[in-house]
């Protein structure tokens, strides 16, 4: 990646800014997967256009001995405006799905809404409506060369308490300063590229803001000043509207950080509001379990409600949302990957607000998109869900209803209505009992 710097006729300001040029060359950031082209981001450009009609109003009519029409108001023409944003097909009475795990050579057959990578676009012939994203880890840091880039411009790396680089705590790689305009305009430019390459509908950044203020570690340093968490909430803030600037007809979603679930939205709603505010949508990727737990470790009641409650919030404005919930792991049987997949549809059922909230299950592969509770016709929601003296919580919808058993006992319940389980079979004596974290979709008889 090469930054164009201003020619002087000092031949030695020629000479510095050269080599601080060679010096900005050697960087590799390293969620950098695609070269970094001349797409150019504009200071000036709103980051939330829209369209306005502007109309201009003819003069007025001379008087005349008899009546004339008023004149109409002549129309100028148009100013530009960015192309408005594909959006994602509504789920207003659907489970709405989305994928990151396809891959160009698995077959697939099912429907889908939005999917990550190049597979979107083998899909899209059979599926015009789906949306194809790209998706890029979000933290920044050198592979390699860092030595000559701390020398030449420390402003543009992060450091630790004893002015060592400092590294992401995932991937090992030196940490850049985001708030250093150099770097922010860069990391627009690169994001701009990564959206351009294969004309994507939009990017998912992940882990924004991650490991630039770390609690659990000694403090980040910018030079011998201490990065503070004001500065750190305003550097994420301006780099996600100088990204929004640089992508103004994409999709942007940003994922992780205070998003990743309902624990860590409640720990700053008003922080991840305000951020959340200036994209299009949200990532929350550890609904109801983190990928590294134990996949017999269920969340208690308290932080699974955290979780529901968290979804239904977001989701209420139709902003996109996309949730997911992984399960990996060798211990995972087909029965608990099974007791998996149809308590987390159920809880994001109960969540469920917006027309733009999209769900998938991580379990390493496409086959669960083949599940039944994908394609229920439940039809739209007709209440939010409540909570039964039995612990059960239960949404009602069109077609039928969600009942969700999020405590660690066996609970039971009477229907108030007759319902057939997915396969057909009827709820004898509308008499429903339900084990320890889990839950089922119910259709109407």
């Amino acid at each position: 990646m090469r930054l164009a710097f201003k020619k002087v006729k000092s031949q030695k300001a020629e000479g510095k800014k050269g080599a601080q040029m060679a010096a900005f060359c050697l960087l590799t950031f390293t969620f950098l997967l695609s070269a970094c082209g001349g797409v150019p981001v504009s200071q000036s450009q709103d980051a939330f256009p829209s369209p306005v009609a502007y109309v201009a109003v003819a003069p007025m009519a001379e008087p005349t001995a008899t009546p004339t029409l008023v004149p109409l108001a002549t129309s100028t023409e148009l100013p530009p405006t960015t192309v408005p944003r594909r959006a994602p097909a509504d789920t207003s009475a659907t489970v709405g799905l989305w994928s990151d795990q396809l891959t160009e050579t698995q077959p697939f057959t099912g429907y889908l809404d939005l999917v990550v990578g190049p597979a979107a676009f083998n899909l899209q012939p059979n599926n015009a409506a789906l949306i194809g994203l790209t998706s890029r880890q979000f933290h920044i840091g050198f592979l390699d060369n860092s030595d000559s880039i701390q020398e030449s411009n420390p402003e543009w790396l992060l450091f630790d308490s004893r002015k060592r680089l400092a590294l992401s705590t995932r991937e090992r790689g030196p940490l850049v300063n985001i708030s250093n305009e150099t770097v922010k305009d860069q990391i627009a430019k690169n994001v701009a590229n990564w959206v351009a390459e294969r004309n994507y509908d939009g990017i998912i950044l992940n882990d924004v803001g991650v490991d630039l203020i770390r609690t659990t570690s000694s403090p980040i340093y910018t030079g011998t000043k201490t990065f503070t968490d004001a500065q750190r909430k305003d550097a994420v803030e301006n780099l996600l509207r100088a990204i929004r600037g640089s992508v103004p007809d994409k999709i942007v979603i940003v994922g992780g950080y205070a998003w990743r679930d309902g624990t860590a939205y409640a720990a700053d709603s008003d922080e991840s509001s305000t951020l959340g505010a200036i994209v299009d949508g949200i990532s929350i990727d550890e609904f109801l379990r983190s990928p590294i737990s134990d996949t017999t470790a269920f969340r208690s009641e308290a932080a699974w409600k955290r979780d529901v409650d968290y979804l239904s919030e977001i989701s209420a404005d139709n902003r996109i949302v996309l949730v997911t919930t992984r399960l990996t792991g060798a211990d995972a049987t087909p029965e608990l990957s099974r007791q998996w997949l149809s308590y987390s549809v159920a809880s994001y059922l109960l969540g469920k607000n917006g027309a733009k909230t999209y769900f998938q299950f991580g379990a390493g592969n496409g086959a669960s998109l083949e599940s039944p509770e994908f394609t229920a016709p439940l039809g739209a929601p007709v209440a939010a869900y409540k909570v039964l003296d039995s612990k059960i919580y239960q949404r009602d919808f069109a077609n039928g209803t969600v009942l969700v058993n999020p405590t660690g006992d066996t609970a039971e319940m009477t229907l108030e209505a007759d319902y057939k389980t997915l396969s057909g079979t009827p709820i004898t004596g509308r008499k429903v009992t339900m084990t320890a974290h889990t839950g089922v979709i119910l259709l109407k008889l």
